[in-house]
């Protein structure tokens, strides 16, 4: 066992801001501080629950700002670049200096024995796996891990008061390495990573050969790491076991020898509490044969170790969803990312997440992905849920691995939370009905844009629809009925809610009660109502052609053309209400007005009866339909849209203030105000509704400087609010 000097103490600080405090790296560090006697305040503006309330149980004060306020210390992850915008607010007026976290964890560390743990891979389990050892056994010291247990319980740090012993892991990413002289270094491997700091691997060498010349007693390694790339150190070197089978079997081994040297004892059943670490081979659902695990591997050589690991313990199918980390790391590998990837049964490679680096071409997905041709596919995140959902109805993996150092934990917890849910509301809902996860909405809308709907389901009944209202409400998921998807825009990342299409048969009900008047069922179009209606001599619905739309929706918006409304011709509805409840009112119990109907907006319509009052006969009315049908083509764009965009200004039109003002013609990528009728924005191809959104900004702010008039959007817009986007 090694003998401890005298301790001394280094001055902590009294109060420290942490910028990106939820950080794997920033929390603990937190922790640390905090237990130390230190006041810690912090902001981040991805703070996951459970890391929240692991700070919060330590004292620890999270700000809804980015505003330090009187701190003396700014502490920031190495994810908040120098330039970026909220580390400038952070810092404003406060004068206080600012540090990385790896240079603070040095400067703790200064007058400690410091065991580091360093390597390209495995560093944060085996520090946990050390920390546990050490703990089994009794030994006194303080630890700072740079990630989370999985029990949710074991704080990822520890300050010893009495100890000099301190265990951490070092991160060479960033630099900070170069702060740390420990009294005991460990290095689990060595691969050449962070091309953007370390343009050779000779310069990422050189730099732990720097860390292992400032080491004061011992220096451990792989039996397998180069003899000689120890440098200069005058500190003995220890060899420790590495079969290169198993990388959990590798670090364990690692720990093992850490523990004997520091404590000069190891447990009798060394990882037998192990709680395992957050994101490391995490199993976050089991589903029949298949399991859907999680794991923070980011770099070729640790994807494969993960695929070598789970083909030894399954014998079916594994695929794999991979989302790059970096793109100079996906530039220098994008080769070996692609033949990793390629050895699965499939694999799905997302958008690069970024971290700190700024948009670099050669290093995006789609190299990985030209590497392999053929064998990998693309995926945005928006689409992954029903990409996977569309799979799994086909086939069943034995393991499904979600795999990335980014924020892809959060679309594998997302993955599994919807998946579950869809398979409890498919049994539940009609076998007739239809449930699916992230079913594309651009084609079920007139435009042809936007992203997929994060649940979608065709309800085959009332007790369907009532379900799926229940549940939805339950779950705090806003709804989006769909019928021809006309009048609606769908924000390019998807609606974040249920959308229900009413296609089955029960909605298209269409027939004459016996008294002259029409029942139809929500999902009727409206040219079908019209013409079934000339077909029984009824008059008075011709308005009606050519609005594309069907009976739900235009009873929701109070549809009207040609002068007339849909509440004209309106005797009673049919509909849900807001409390959840059917309900059938007649048509006086409504409050309707312009492009507005205040109970079924804030519920649902499932039917409704119609009557006009006139006759007439089919020739005749069919002939008024032609005519509209002749305005329309005339006046209306036929390229793709969503209809008039703008309501109607109080005593004008808006679509004449437009043209008035010579914005026919005005572009925005894909999007283009109509030459024909300039309250309509076409879709020319490709738009997206990004481009919608900034066509509207520019028309709206130049009626706006020129006429002193504010247009008020009348499309829906799924997925955003306009009040927030304009």
């Amino acid at each position: 066992m090694m003998t401890a000097p005298e301790q001394t103490h280094t001055a902590l600080p009294q109060e420290v801001f942490l910028l990106g405090i939820g950080g794997m790296g920033m929390a603990p560090l937190a922790i640390y501080l905090a237990q130390a006697g230190c006041r810690v305040r912090g902001w981040d503006d991805h703070l996951k629950a459970p890391v929240r309330a692991l700070l919060e149980r330590e004292g620890i004060e999270i700000l809804d700002t980015p505003a330090p306020g009187s701190s003396p210390l700014i502490v920031r992850s190495s994810a908040v670049d120098l330039s970026h915008p909220l580390l400038a607010r952070a810092m404003a007026g406060t004068g206080a200096p600012c540090l990385r976290r790896g240079e603070l964890l040095a400067r703790l560390a200064a007058d400690k024995k410091l065991v580091a743990i360093a390597g390209s891979h495995g560093k944060t389990t085996t520090t946990g796996m050390l920390i546990d050892m050490l703990r089994a056994v009794g030994f006194d010291f303080g630890y700072v891990l740079g990630g989370l247990f999985n029990d949710g319980q074991t704080a990822p740090a520890h300050y010893s008061a009495d100890s000099p012993w301190l265990v951490a892991e070092v991160d060479e990413s960033d630099g900070t390495i170069e702060g740390f002289n420990p009294a005991v270094t460990l290095v689990v491997n060595l691969d050449w990573d962070h091309a953007d700091r370390y343009r050779t691997e000779a310069d990422l060498r050189e730099a732990f050969a720097r860390l292992f010349a400032r080491t004061r007693e011992h220096i451990l390694v792989p039996e397998s790491f180069p003899a000689g790339g120890e440098g200069t150190s005058a500190a003995p070197v220890l060899r420790f076991e590495a079969p290169g089978i198993n990388f959990n079997l590798d670090n364990a081994n690692a720990a093992l020898q850490a523990c004997r040297l520091i404590a000069g004892t190891v447990p009798q059943n060394p990882l037998a509490k192990f709680p395992g670490i957050c994101r490391r081979q995490d199993v976050i659902h089991r589903e029949g044969n298949m399991r859907v695990m999680a794991d923070y591997a980011h770099h070729p050589t640790e994807i494969r170790a993960l695929l070598n690991m789970v083909r030894s313990e399954s014998a079916g199918p594994v695929w794999v969803v991979f989302q790059p980390h970096r793109y100079s790391r996906t530039r220098q590998f994008a080769p070996e990312f692609a033949q990793v990837l390629s050895t699965a049964d499939r694999s799905w490679v997302l958008p690069v997440y970024a971290a700190s680096e700024l948009p670099d071409a050669g290093g995006t997905a789609a190299r990985i992905l030209d590497a392999a041709p053929g064998k990998l596919d693309a995926v945005s995140p928006a689409a992954l849920d029903g990409v996977l959902d569309r799979a799994l109805s086909e086939e069943q993996p034995a393991v499904l691995l979600f795999v990335g150092a980014g924020d892809i934990d959060r679309m594998a917890a997302r993955f599994v939370r919807d998946r579950q849910t869809a398979l409890r509301w498919r049994e539940s809902l009609s076998t007739e009905a239809v449930l699916k996860l992230g079913e594309p909405l651009a084609r079920k809308t007139t435009i042809g844009i936007g992203g997929p709907a994060r649940f979608y389901a065709e309800p085959a009944s009332e007790a369907d629809v009532a379900y799926l209202l229940r549940e939805a409400r339950e779950a705090a998921l806003p709804v989006l009925p769909l019928g021809r998807g006309s009048n609606l825009i769908v924000a390019d990342a998807g609606f974040d809610g249920l959308a229900l299409g009413f296609k089955h048969a029960t909605w298209q009900q269409l027939e004459l009660d016996g008294q002259g008047r029409l029942v139809a069922g929500a999902g009727v179009r409206l040219k079908q109502l019209c013409s079934f209606a000339a077909k029984n001599g009824l008059g008075g619905f011709e308005f009606l052609e050519g609005i594309p739309g069907t009976v739900g929706g235009s009873l929701r918006m109070n549809a009207g053309a040609m002068g007339g409304w849909i509440f004209d011709v309106v005797e009673e509805v049919t509909f849900i209400d807001v409390a959840g409840e059917l309900q059938t009112w007649a048509k006086a119990r409504f409050h309707f007005g312009y492009r507005q109907c205040r109970e079924i907006a804030q519920g649902l319509a499932l039917r409704a009866v119609f009557a006009s009052g006139k006759t007439a006969p089919d020739a005749d009315i069919r002939a008024t339909m032609d005519a509209y049908a002749g305005t329309r083509k005339e006046s209306q764009p036929r390229e793709p849209s969503a209809g008039c965009i703008f309501k109607n200004p109080e005593g004008g039109h808006a679509g004449k203030l437009i043209d008035e003002l010579g914005l026919k013609g005005l572009r925005e990528g894909g999007a283009e105000v109509s030459a024909v009728h300039a309250n309509f924005i076409i879709n020319t191809g490709g738009a997206t509704s990004a481009d919608i959104i900034a066509l509207v900004r520019r028309i709206r702010a130049k009626v706006r400087s020129e006429r002193g008039i504010e247009l008020e959007p009348e499309v829906l817009l799924a997925g955003q609010k306009w009040e927030d986007v304009l």
